[in-house]
């Protein structure tokens, strides 16, 4: 069957993804460091392949193969390794995808520059692909391609939060508490948080803010045993007893409520007394709950600034506009990246052919300037060597040239028109 253009490249990917496949699927299918590594140097010593890596996060297990020299081959022993062995139900939903060729290395860059991330633009992945690369090359699973691959998918994703705002602002909650704090503070470096509630909205938002390293972290709960369930993922974290939520406040520089109480947790007068104890500080509150876990009139105290879910929506809102503005110069950013990586393996792939041609080309022009040789004096023999040589060169240039950017099937073509592979090895 003849290959379509994006197919020519005999690259192959095969994932599951957060589009594809539930988060438990997903689930049975991540790899840690360790598996990642065992699991491609058993792959690359398969007949089948030659080199893979291994791109495996929360939200994605994506396999990319360079296969020996049988793509079905490669794709059923990475399908049933990678993802089969642990969860065959993937095969008979269709809960996976398969991508080849260009398509499989446009994917990965989209991967890599966070355009197939749940929430456009999240900076995490890219450290993720690296990271995939590390395993890769620990395993000994990458040869020439792969690496290639790799190396332009981190550049692409690199230049594309260099050069764009696809990865600027806050587009989720625990960022936006982040860049409102940034904007009342200057540094967060050593701020003290006060989480009220402890599910997982307040994990996501603490993590969000321990990462840009603040500093003591005080969780207040109604369930002591849901405190101490965040605090075994926050083992820094103090556990403050519930009824004592004023007095943590009156330490805290950002505090954020986000409980299933069906009225206010936090009211004016409380935080008011908090405040006398804080010597002018400011103080932000952010209000997560629905219904309001922070009573209206909290954000008249004076030194506090009250921001609610509707704000931070709007504010998350806001930064996706202007991500996904950023999108088209994303695209075309990589629509040049991976232009440069096809050309250049169609170029390594051509070389074998233009190599044979330029060998049989200068067989038959010593094998016909010997037969003619002894017809000229030996003044002239230098002449014909340089004369005959540089026919053979013009004559080649041309094609050459074309076959470094022709396609698999053009370099074939070529080879059979002019019986290459017959003549390999021959002197």
């Amino acid at each position: 069957m003849k290959k379509r253009p994006e197919e020519s490249l005999e690259l192959l990917a095969i994932g599951v993804d957060h589009q594809s496949a539930t988060v438990e699927l997903r689930e049975k299918v991540a790899y840690s460091q360790s598996q990642a590594e065992e699991l491609l140097s058993t792959l690359v010593a398969t007949p089948e392949i030659d080199e893979a890596c291994l791109v495996s996060t929360c939200n994605r297990t994506e396999l990319y193969l360079w296969p020996h020299s049988n793509d079905e081959g490669a794709y059923r022993v990475g399908l049933e390794r990678v993802f089969l062995n642990r969860a065959p139900e993937i095969e008979e939903e269709g809960r996976f995808f398969v991508k080849r060729g260009e398509l499989a290395a446009r994917h990965l860059m989209e991967v890599a520059s966070g355009l197939q991330s749940m929430v456009l633009g999240e900076p995490e992945i890219l450290g993720q692909v690296k990271q995939a690369n590390g395993f890769a090359e620990a395993a000994g699973a990458t040869g020439v391609v792969i690496k290639k691959l790799l190396r332009t998918a981190i550049s692409t994703g690199g230049r594309a939060r260099s050069e764009t705002a696809i990865g600027h602002g806050a587009v989720s909650f625990g960022y936006a508490v982040v860049d409102l704090a940034r904007n009342i503070f200057q540094s967060l470096e050593n701020q003290t948080v006060l989480m009220v509630g402890a599910g997982e909205m307040s994990r996501s938002v603490a993590r969000s803010l321990t990462e840009r390293g603040t500093g003591r972290l005080l969780v207040a709960n109604r369930s002591r045993q849901r405190a101490e369930e965040f605090q075994e993922i926050f083992p820094r974290a103090e556990i403050i007893d519930f009824d004592d939520r004023y007095d943590a406040l009156a330490l805290a520089d950002i505090g954020v409520a986000s409980t299933g109480a069906k009225e206010p947790i936090l009211h004016g007068p409380g935080v008011e007394q908090a405040m006398k104890k804080r010597s002018s500080r400011l103080l932000l509150l952010a209000d997560l709950g629905v219904p309001r876990n922070i009573a209206p009139g909290v954000g008249d105290v004076e030194n506090v600034f009250l921001q609610d879910i509707d704000s931070l929506e709007n504010l998350i809102s806001r930064n996706l506009k202007k991500r996904r503005e950023e999108v088209p110069r994303v695209e075309e950013m990589l629509e040049r990246e991976l232009g440069r990586f096809v050309e250049w393996q169609r170029a390594r792939n051509a070389e074998p052919v233009i190599a044979r041609l330029q060998k049989k080309a200068e067989n038959l022009r010593r094998s016909e300037l010997d037969a003619i040789r002894d017809r000229f004096p030996e003044e002239n023999q230098e002449d014909l060597e340089r004369l005959t040589r540089s026919l053979i060169r013009k004559l080649l240039h041309h094609p050459s040239r074309q076959l470094r950017s022709a396609d698999t099937e053009t370099a074939d073509l070529v080879a059979g028109l002019f019986q290459l592979n017959k003549d390999d090895d021959k002197a």
